[in-house]
């Protein structure tokens, strides 16, 4: 009789759905798991949108720094009163789902300290320049890690060899979470910028799109499609991140919200994490 850990060992992430077991893909002990950015599903409002997740399978989030909440107005994550936090624990309770991050951080106390009330494992966002050896102090103070996150260019951290550089001088508490996206529209090579941050990374937001940009060229517009039908390397960027012997999510984000609300291309990037994890 196929024991628990038996189960779990043969990878059979595609019945995460079915049994509430954590989607994920695994070598030896470490395991890259798969979350969803609740800005994704922003068309919803936040219980809408998280019994959506469910649908999909998926049962980690990373909440957006901002959310449309249960009286269809927009607020700050951690402007939440105690009630509306403690309904926040609810939904994602009701529907067996982790809150593994906050999005959109600056690394400020009052990030930290909405991360360590949900009991996340990191923050993820763009800190002033000047502030990323305070914030890597403070993460490690907290221990909750800080995940550096990246736009398009021209924006502060478009560049990741720059990024490389500034971390130099901080703790170990401060890592990435590279947006594979936004680096393909800077100009980069996805799969280059995750090897090259191997042994800092956090998460990475996977993004596949429907063309590149090597000129990092503004006026060229790319949009968000399903894993595995673009340019983006999902399943070589996955590999590489296996072999590098990483543990920690892959993010489902979407820039581009299609009419029904990206529903069906988080399904269809779900599907394809499952067969790359099985």
């Amino acid at each position: 009789m196929t024991t628990r850990r038996q189960f779990l060992q043969a990878g059979l992430a595609s019945v995460a759905a079915l049994s509430g077991c954590r989607l994920f893909a695994q070598t030896g002990q470490k395991k890259i798991t798969l979350a969803l950015q609740t800005y994704t599903l922003r068309k919803f409002d936040f219980a809408e949108l998280i019994k959506k997740t469910r649908e999909a399978g998926i049962d980690e989030v990373e909440i957006a720094g901002g959310n449309t909440w249960w009286n269809g107005e927009s607020q700050r994550s951690v402007t939440l009163t105690a009630d509306e936090r403690k309904r926040l624990r609810s939904v994602l309770e009701e529907h067996r789902i982790r809150a593994v991050s906050l999005g959109g951080s600056r690394g400020t106390p009052e990030d930290f300290e909405f991360a360590k009330e949900m009991k996340m494992d990191f923050l993820q966002g763009e800190p002033p320049l000047d502030q990323l050896v305070e914030v890597s102090k403070r993460a490690e103070e907290y221990g909750i890690r800080f995940a550096l996150h990246n736009h398009a260019k021209p924006t502060a951290y478009w560049d990741y060899r720059e990024n490389l550089k500034r971390v130099r001088d901080c703790t170990p508490a401060l890592g990435f979470c590279p947006d594979t996206g936004h680096y393909i529209r800077s100009g980069f090579d996805p799969l280059q910028v995750v090897k090259d941050m191997k042994g800092r990374l956090v998460s990475v937001h996977m993004k596949d799109l429907n063309g590149v940009n090597p000129d990092a060229d503004p006026q060229v517009k790319l949009q968000d499609v399903a894993w595995g039908t673009g340019k983006g390397q999902p399943e070589a960027v996955l590999k590489e991140l296996m072999n590098q012997g990483f543990a920690g999510p892959v993010i489902i984000e979407y820039d581009h919200i299609y009419d029904d609300g990206n529903v069906a291309d988080v399904k269809e990037c779900a599907d394809f994490f499952r067969k790359f994890a099985g």
